[in-house]
């Protein structure tokens, strides 16, 4: 019988959804619109419109309150969507996303999401809000792993949008170049398509499907039909942008300024049907802000994003229950050469990188390369292989791993990994690791079995923890909510118990949750104790006690903070960081955020730290940073930037930094003033 049902669940897990359900058919046109936003164009009277949005929240499955409409056009070489969405007090729209690829969460905004390979897992999504700033990215397996490292953000493609505004409802025009987008060639094909819309001042997300309990059932789509591929225009030209840098430095001890430094590099993207391959030589990314400082709080090290563009693309392919590749680690790239895409039901991606000395006493470089293989199954199941080698004279380092996935009823899903390292300097180690897990938007369960080798610890992953086995596990409950004005209401708690490999108990904690948010107001409260060994050791109970509360209007200000208080690493512990944002106008944005730790009521950490921001057009921009520590080290960060057209930029970047010896009490100072210019060039072939 056990054997019936775990069939049972696994086959009913590769059945491939129906195609019934909703639908609205693309309409060719000959003429196309004007992207201004206002739908003013007779081709959009002749769509039929998809209608009867529904809530996603706060009332899941209600009609939406405000009225909206979205259509579809195509021709040869654009996909063309258009929303309305109606609105009875225009006064009361929430705007405050300005440059592109901004967080809207608290913004009115409307989104297209395609599902091109009709493959009920991945998507394209394209968003803009009520002032046209443009948000578009790719989710993979309906979302799992979003959140880890954002990465579902970071693709781009080159798309237009604009928006329009008039005194009971605001639209929306997206022009999607086909070239931009991979799908199979059909003479009737048939997209997976949703329609979503955020009315911030209700507090209210509506969507034309009905997702039922997860936010990215891409399952669930609609269809969108009528469209003939066969015959698009989808080829992409070859792209080569050549960049220039001129650096301006400063002497860190006697301040005369040294000549200024000229340097340039290229990189290029070969587009096929279904791959792109994309080559970088000797790129610089100065004008990305570098990590702000964080107080940790845990025996865990933190983890940073990944911001830098050559790296971003396809980052959600290696998203892992033991994260093996962690870009990263990457730190000085020279030159590079990846390959992404999709062939059929294989998702692949390869990374061969060139990376210059990581110790200035020892100037060998070191090569990373990476393979990762997905091979859908079914409906939205899939079994994985990732290689990793980091290898330099005389040293590797070497991984690799099987995964799989298995989505089952009921939204519970189950997942596993097997890892092997080898490393020159080290005896060969293993990790092993299951979950089973069912995430809704009431419904949050997870449980884990993990296994990690004494030795395992992967040069190019990202592992918290090693000599480690034992199991996680967390539940948490949201609450159905029947009124709008009542946001959140949400308990839960996790627990977890490890070993090491000769039995020792070395992680023992358990933690509540409590999470409710009113209107604009909201608020966390989780006791928790933890049991952990130091490594030289040291064993250790903490008491703690974290808080946080928080204001979030719709428009102009915000106030947060967090307090953690209680007994830490036997030491009584006390950390505040309260934030505030403000903006004054649509365009320009404040922001202070203050880090205090206090232990045995004596200051050992602190840092604060302002920043702003300035949206000229959504292509020009200006932001900077200042950062000062209790040390007294002093960081400096100011960026103009200009997109004067798709791809090609202009940056001016400043940065002033000054740091403190812990031990001398010297003082050291470095000031850089960094000019480039990179130009994108299409060559047709």
């Amino acid at each position: 019988m056990p054997v019936l049902i775990i069939l049972f669940l696994l086959t009913g897990s590769f059945i491939s959804p129906c195609l019934a359900g909703q639908e609205i058919e693309a309409l060719r046109v000959e003429n196309p619109p004007i992207i201004d936003g206002k739908l003013d164009e007779s081709a959009w009277k002749f769509a039929s419109p998809a209608t009867d949005f529904i809530q996603l929240e706060p009332l899941q499955g209600q009609p939406a309150t405000h009225e909206t409409f979205a259509y579809v056009l195509y021709d040869d070489t654009y996909l063309y969507v258009g929303i309305v969405a109606m609105k009875s007090d225009m006064q009361s729209l929430a705007i405050t996303a300005t440059r592109r690829d901004s967080r809207m969460f608290s913004d009115d905004f409307v989104q297209v999401e395609l599902d091109t390979y009709h493959d009920h897992r991945n998507c394209y999504v394209f968003a803009l809000n009520a002032l046209g700033t443009q948000v578009d990215g790719r989710v993979a397996n309906e979302g799992s792993g979003m959140g880890h490292n954002s990465s579902a953000y970071a693709w781009d493609c080159d798309w237009q949008g604009r928006a329009w505004r008039a005194s009971d409802r605001w639209s929306a025009e997206f022009a999607i170049p086909f070239a931009e987008l991979r799908f199979p060639k059909a003479e009737q094909a048939i997209w997976g398509i949703n329609f979503r819309r955020n009315d911030e001042s209700l507090e209210e997300e509506t969507c034309w499907s009905d997702l039922g309990n997860k936010n990215w059932a891409v399952s669930r789509f609609g269809h969108l039909v009528g469209l003939s591929t066969q015959d698009l225009n989808t080829r992409r030209p070859l792209e080569l942008k050549p960049y220039g840098t001129i650096i301006k430095p400063q002497s860190s001890d006697d301040q005369e300024s040294i000549d200024r430094e000229t340097d340039a590099g290229l990189d290029i993207r070969y587009p096929f049907t279904n791959l792109t391959l994309d080559f970088t030589l000797n790129p610089d990314f100065a004008q990305i802000e570098a990590d702000p400082d964080r107080v940790n709080l845990t025996d865990i090290p933190l983890r940073f994003p990944e911001k830098r563009p050559y790296f971003q693309e396809g980052a959600e392919l290696f998203q892992m229950p033991v994260e093996l590749f962690y870009s990263r680690r990457i730190e000085d790239l020279m030159y590079g050469g990846k390959m992404v895409g999709k062939l059929g039901p294989y998702s692949l991606a390869v990374i061969d990188a060139q990376a210059r000395p990581e110790d200035e006493e020892d100037p060998t470089e070191s090569n990373y390369a990476v393979a990762r293989l997905i091979r859908d199954i079914g409906a939205r199941s899939s079994v994985g292989l990732l290689l990793v080698n980091k290898q330099s004279a005389g040293y590797y380092d070497r991984a690799a791993s099987t995964d799989i996935r298995l989505e089952l009823p009921s939204d519970f899903s189950v997942s596993g990994q097997a890892a092997l390292n080898w490393n020159r300097e080290r005896p060969n180690s293993y990790a092993l690791i299951g979950n089973l897990s069912r995430r809704t938007n009431t419904l949050r369960f997870r449980a884990t079995a993990f296994d990690a080798g004494e030795n395992f610890n992967v040069d190019t992953g990202f592992i918290p923890r090693t000599d480690r086995r034992g199991y996680r596990a967390s539940m948490g409950y949201r609450y159905p909510l029947e009124s709008s004005a009542w946001r959140r209401l949400y308990t839960g708690v996790e627990g977890e118990q490890l070993w090491d490999h000769r039995g020792r108990l070395m992680n023992e904690q358990v933690r509540l949750e409590f999470n409710v948010g009113y209107k604009d107001f909201f608020t966390f409260f989780g006791p928790g104790q933890y049991f952990h060994v130091t490594p030289h050791g040291e064993r250790f109970t903490d008491q703690t006690l974290d808080l946080f509360a928080g204001w979030f209007p719709p428009k102009w200000a915000s106030i947060r903070s967090r307090i953690s208080i209680g007994k830490r690493d036997g030491k009584r512990s006390f950390f505040w960081g309260p934030g505030f944002s403000v903006r004054p106008t649509e365009r320009l944005g404040l922001e202070l955020n203050i880090q205090r730790l206090v232990e045995e009521d004596k200051l050992v950490y602190l840092t604060r730290r302002f920043s702003m921001s300035y949206q000229f057009t959504q292509r020009m921009h200006i932001k900077g940073s200042a950062e000062f520590t209790k040390e007294g080290d002093r960081r400096i960060f100011a960026v103009y930037g200009y997109e004067f057209q798709p791809e090609s930029h202009f940056f001016l970047v400043y940065t002033d930094n000054r740091e403190k010896d812990r031990h001398t009490q010297e003082e050291s100072q470095e000031r850089i003033l960094f000019v480039k210019l990179s130009y994108l060039m299409k060559v047709k072939w």
